[in-house]
């Protein structure tokens, strides 16, 4: 048997074995819903204040940084990252040597660059998933901070999320681009079901007329099913508590957009669970699984 070839062997067996511990541990930990949305929608914000929401529950709390740019997760809550996920790839560090402590939870910088993905070694993304579930174990939540899903854009972890979260303003373009998000989502990779989340607006019923219409335009064009989650409003205390880099809950415990992400919080719990095979590849799994997919296919 030449080397390759027990390579091979050797990153199917561990393979196997992997799949029979996820089924003995009965499923992927903690569920995860990815928030996305036009660049000018605060989807940073409303995640990182979601987490703090959901972490003042008793909630145990990932956030998944998929944003690279300055105004990302990380330079807004002041840290350090030391690694990305090109040194995990290479197998410089372990995926937990990415984690950085936020106030009341966790938090991962994981961008997913088409480079290192597209060429992992024989049987690393099956590695990686072990990583992560042993990560996510302990989780309740993991909140992916994701990207734009716009046409022509790389594929993301939105793609791979249990849920999804597309994010509107009373904005022109929001609804234009949270309507190019569904539609992606949904003809390039049969999603679904997506909940809708209003930010920046006054009232409920500016919220509810927003939803009214995005899905009026998604009903018409698309199979899809849009659910209104809530909404937050405009509120000076969140932009300040977001230039001092701490949740809005911390800096300003007062603030109407805490009730907000209270209630918001609150509703999640209730959310159904789809139905699952206890062996489902996890987040991370599925979503190197999209990237390479899409690269062979060109």
């Amino acid at each position: 048997m030449t080397l390759n070839r027990l390579d091979n062997t050797v990153a199917t067996i561990a393979a196997d074995q992997a799949a029979s511990l996820r089924k003995l541990v009965g499923g992927p930990g903690g569920r995860a819903v990815a928030l996305t949305g036009g660049s000018t929608t605060g989807v940073t914000s409303l995640t990182l204040n979601l987490a703090g929401a959901l972490s003042a529950l008793d909630k145990r709390v990932l956030l998944l940084d998929e944003d690279d740019s300055q105004h990302n997760a990380v330079h807004r809550l002041q840290l350090r990252q030391r690694f990305a996920f090109e040194h995990v790839a290479n197998r410089d560090v372990r995926l937990d040597e990415l984690l950085l402590s936020a106030p009341g939870f966790e938090l991962m910088p994981l961008k997913l660059s088409r480079g290192p993905t597209n060429y992992l070694q024989p049987g690393r993304a099956e590695q990686l998933a072990d990583e992560y579930d042993s990560l996510v174990a302990r989780i309740d939540w993991v909140l992916v901070d994701a990207r734009p899903v716009v046409e022509g854009s790389a594929p993301g972890l939105a793609l791979a999320a249990d849920e999804v979260v597309v994010v509107i303003t009373p904005s022109a373009d929001s609804i234009t681009d949270a309507y190019a998000s569904i539609k992606r989502l949904h003809t390039e990779f049969g999603r679904r079901d997506f909940w809708v989340l209003a930010n920046r607006v006054r009232t409920l019923d500016t919220a509810m007329a927003l939803f009214a219409r995005v899905k009026e335009v998604a009903s018409r064009y698309l199979n899809v099913r849009l659910k209104l989650v809530g909404f937050v409003p405009e509120d000076e205390q969140l932009a300040r508590a977001d230039k001092v880099g701490q949740p809005v809950a911390l800096a300003f415990p007062q603030a109407e957009a805490v009730e907000a992400f209270t209630q918001l919080a609150s509703v999640m719990q209730r959310w159904p669970r789809r139905p699952s095979s206890a062996d489902r590849a996890n987040l991370l799994y599925r979503a190197l699984d999209v990237c390479r997919r899409l690269t062979s296919s060109r």
